[in-house]
């Protein structure tokens, strides 16, 4: 590391501690930068939606002092930060995450027809939406960056709904990808965002909240961020250390890497506990490697891979996320998938398939036998999104392949389910296409 990252690094250790001890965030919107008429593109970014995670607006303040300071020339549209959870951030306990509810979990159809009066996080998520879809009127194209910090030593990652568009614009910056996020948690911010609003949305987890690495990440993905969103390219200032390197950096050999959602466990009791050794990135194996104990139970995964954002926050409350199980896609695969999804006659062929019904409300109703079969990496690969799933298993191998014929069989000399598909009926999996890959955007 050199005496100027170190320099740096002290800073950022002086500024998490006195953000969390003294400093304020009054106001909604932190700054903005660039044209104030209608512009082309604008990125803005979110940042302490998490009252405990402040790294996201510190680096923030440091890009748009930076932006004022030096008044770069080639910057083609706007650049704006929104805050998030006020009262959470400027409460006298810097690990206070929310106030009532988890406000990344609440932007839903249901929560946002509720009265901003219901809860405290209620009246900020209204008073977030308000200032996003403000700023989405001002522009042609809208990009949000989510900026987020994780309670474990984890390397930082972006989270997004694998659409083409925000793969183009996230790949795009050096870190590891994460999918899947939007199918096991309701209400996240970014979910709410590109179904709204068709903008490109994504999450930057950058480290742990207390590490002062985090804000040197955030920062160097904002710049990144710009870049990519074609509003400044990164070599337009001069930078101790490129952007691109703070990142590549900070995630080693998982640069470009892409990971699948593949299991969440939530918690049911608050004296959830991550085992001793746990850590994120870690190999576990199916059902025998202890991750947690909860209610003086082990508790392990049902399926292989990597442990990733194991829950360590110093205050735990029932329905907080406890962990999730990751496992990497190739390569090969995603480019398969890329190609496959823009053929309309393979989405009207899945869409006639026996055991699979097509209502009006744009989803897919899969017969539950036939979908465990496909597996959720199948309706990935074809560009659908699971709205609701169960962990049914159709085996593997030959098993998976006879299981798979039978399903099918037994679907097409049947004929349509009696009674169903509606959107309560447990006998089917529910899947979409991804928003942004929609052909009529």
């Amino acid at each position: 590391m050199s005496r100027n990252d170190e320099q740096l690094n002290a800073q950022s250790r002086e500024e998490i501690s006195s953000t969390c001890a003294e400093i304020r965030w009054p106001n909604r919107e932190l700054g903005q930068y660039g044209s104030s008429s209608r512009t082309e593109t604008t990125l803005v970014v979110t940042a302490g939606v998490h009252g405990n995670e402040p790294a996201g607006l510190i680096a923030a303040k440091r890009v748009l002092d930076t932006l004022h300071a030096e008044q770069p020339t080639g910057f083609n549209g706007r650049f704006v930060v929104i805050v998030g959870n006020l009262p959470a951030l400027n409460h006298s306990d810097p690990n206070t995450r929310y106030i009532e509810f988890d406000l990344n979990r609440i932007f839903t159809d249901e929560r946002i027809g509720e009265s901003a009066e219901t809860s405290v996080e209620h009246g900020q998520m209204q008073e977030i939406l308000a200032a996003l879809r403000a700023e989405h009127s001002r522009t042609d194209r809208m990009i949000l960056m989510d900026l987020h910090t994780t309670s474990s030593d984890s390397p930082p990652v972006v989270v997004f709904e694998d659409a083409i568009q925000a793969r183009k614009f996230a790949r795009q910056m050096p870190m590891p990808i994460y999918l899947g996020f939007e199918e096991e948690l309701d209400g996240l911010l970014i979910d709410r965002i590109t179904k709204e609003l068709s903008s490109i949305a994504l999450v930057v987890e950058g480290g742990q909240h207390a590490d002062p690495n985090s804000i040197l990440v955030h920062e160097a993905a904002i710049w990144a961020g710009l870049h990519s969103a074609g509003i400044l390219r990164v070599d337009a200032l001069p930078h101790e250390t490129l952007p691109g390197d703070v990142l590549r950096n900070a995630v080693g050999d998982q640069a470009y890497r892409v990971f699948d959602i593949r299991y969440h466990r939530s918690i049911v009791n608050e004296d959830f506990l991550i085992c001793n050794g746990i850590a994120a990135g870690q190999k576990i194996i199916r059902e025998v490697t202890p991750i947690a104990i909860e209610n003086g139970k082990e508790i392990t995964s049902p399926v292989r891979g990597r442990v990733f954002l194991p829950n360590m926050q110093t205050h735990k409350r029932v329905g907080d996320d406890g962990f999730f199980i990751v496992r990497q896609i190739g390569e090969g695969w995603l480019g398969f998938s890329a190609r496959v999804r823009k053929q309309e006659w393979i989405h009207w062929v899945i869409a006639h398939m026996p055991g699979v019904y097509s209502l009006d409300d744009g989803n897919l109703y899969v017969d539950r036998d036939i979908a465990g079969v496909l597996k959720r990496q199948v309706f990935h690969l074809f560009g659908y999104r699971l709205i609701r799933h169960d962990q049914r298993d159709g085996g593997h191998g030959i098993v998976r392949a006879w299981n798979g014929l039978s399903s099918f069989c037994r679907a097409f000399f049947r004929g349509p389910i009696p009674g169903g598909p509606d959107h309560d009926d447990p006998r089917f999996w529910i899947v979409r296409r991804h928003h942004l890959d929609h052909p009529s955007l």
